[in-house]
């Protein structure tokens, strides 16, 4: 039965599959995949899961005839149905009083309470359809943290899901390495990623250093059985993607969070932290001493505080535009999306080129506030430090090697993305967006699973 079960929905898309074959030049097609995706993800919700985190790093956008959406395909058409069947769900134990014994998602109520500010905000909006259209979207990709909570209650879940998203991502990770080898000479610049998974230096490098952290964790911290050759491939794989990135914003947000595991090793595995340091200043140093490497990392530092740098006028100008809009709607802000409606990209510091997407603050921070106001950003700023604060107090408590790594890993991937938003605003994309409201949810997971375990383990040896 449980056989037939997982085979059904697969089997479902084929029939489904074949039939838009069939009728591609009508408007049936789109119909088809909602009905069976919306089937799929009912009758599996955890295979879902793993198949949007295998394709995660291959999505494609795809623009609807008129512009009226803009999707990732098939990233979110799955996270839009795992967010309606999982709601129905609720909906529907609620009305038959069905009580599990499950615990509560601890950042409920705060997630609530952002997605509530962004449809507030419309009320402010220059474009009432576009801000809606946007809050939706956005809402589904929040949801998705209580979506991985729900689905991730025990071990076998969790392996599951490391091993439909690390595979994924390394293929991904080296696929773009070989792609910046071939284009070396333009290797500093967004145009080398053409033919790459991913769009640019910065979702490449946030997307790598996730799982660099995570395997750096696991490394650091767990000392326990487990296949170290496999992850320590994993940790080659990802390390060396890492230095292909040409991102100062990665480079800053790496530092941070490799500098907060340190300090988690404590006073007696100073061995641990000189062998890290040590090595990681002689890779430094050997991919310096390279041809023409060395001068383009220099440039590339002391860019960061010339004003003269285009890029660095163009981002100025962004972050002065944010505060601008902030400063015309302090409360609520302009509404969700609308630094994109309002922002115009001034010719004399970019030139001629135009966005071919829409723009951001460069600041994840400053476009929440200059399009959700005060009340936005203190409820952003709420949702970050809930799940440090949540992450710290799990951390005192752990003394499982595993899952404390694990919890490690994941608190220090998702420090790198804070730090990170600082200098780009990354969550409007499938590629950051998804892992990090997948890590928000995971954490309370991984943290509630140990604590289960523990407690089984303790009344098992007292009996």
């Amino acid at each position: 039965m449980k056989s037939g079960k997982r085979i059904l929905p697969f089997f479902i898309c084929l029939v489904v599959g074949g039939i838009i074959g069939g009728y591609s030049d009508t408007p049936l097609p789109f119909l088809f995949l909602l009905i069976a995706t919306g089937t799929f993800v009912f009758l599996g919700m955890d295979i879902a899961v793993y198949l949007l985190l295998i394709a995660l790093p291959f999505s494609f956008r795809y623009i609807l005839p008129g512009r009226i959406f803009e999707i990732q395909t098939p990233t979110e058409p799955l996270l839009g149905m795992l967010a309606t069947v999982y709601c129905v769900r609720k909906i529907i134990d609620r009305t038959l009083q069905k009580r599990k014994s499950e615990n509560t998602f601890p950042f409920f109520f705060p997630i609530c309470l952002y997605i509530f500010i962004m449809f507030l905000s419309a009320i402010n909006t220059p474009d009432l359809f576009g801000t809606l259209k946007g809050t939706l979207r956005a809402t589904v990709y929040v949801l998705f943290s209580v979506v991985v909570y729900a689905v991730v209650q025990n071990r076998t879940a969790l392996k599951r899901l490391f091993i439909a998203s690390f595979p994924s991502a390394a293929v991904a990770v080296i696929w773009t390495v070989i792609v910046l080898i071939y284009h070396i000479d333009a290797w500093q610049w967004t145009s080398a990623y053409r033919s790459a998974p991913f769009t640019n230096y910065s979702v490449y490098g946030a997307f790598t250093a996730l799982f660099f952290l995570i395997c750096l964790s696991r490394f650091l911290f767990d000392n326990g059985p487990y296949d170290r050759v496999l992850w320590t491939v994993w940790f080659v794989c990802f390390g060396v993607g890492l230095l292909m990135c040409f991102s100062r914003g990665v480079w800053l947000s790496v530092i941070a969070a490799v500098g907060f595991m340190l300090l988690q090793l404590g006073r007696g595995v100073t061995h641990k932290k000189v062998l890290f340091i040590g090595a990681a200043c002689l890779i430094l140093l050997a991919c310096l001493s390279l041809p023409s490497i060395y001068n383009i990392f220099v440039e590339r530092i002391s860019s960061t505080v010339d004003l003269s740098y285009a890029s660095n006028r163009a981002r100025l100008l962004r972050w002065g535009q944010a505060f601008v809009m902030f400063v015309e709607s302090p409360i609520l802000g302009k509404g969700y999306g609308a630094f994109a409606m309002l922002y115009e990209e001034d010719v004399a510091l970019v030139g001629s080129y135009t966005a071919q997407y829409q723009l951001g603050a460069h600041s994840e921070y400053l476009q929440v506030m200059a399009e959700l106001g005060i009340v936005g950003l203190a409820v952003w700023i709420w949702l970050n430090l809930a799940f440090l604060r949540y992450g710290f107090r799990a951390l005192k408590t752990l003394d499982d090697g595993f899952y404390r790594a694990i919890v490690i890993g994941l608190m220090a991937a998702e420090i790198s993305l804070m730090v990170h938003f600082t200098v780009n605003n990354l969550l409007n994309g499938d590629a950051i967006g998804v892992p990090f409201w997948g890590i928000y949810g995971l954490l309370p997971a991984v943290v509630q699973m140990a604590a289960h375990e523990k407690n089984t383990s303790e009344t098992e040896d007292s009996v």
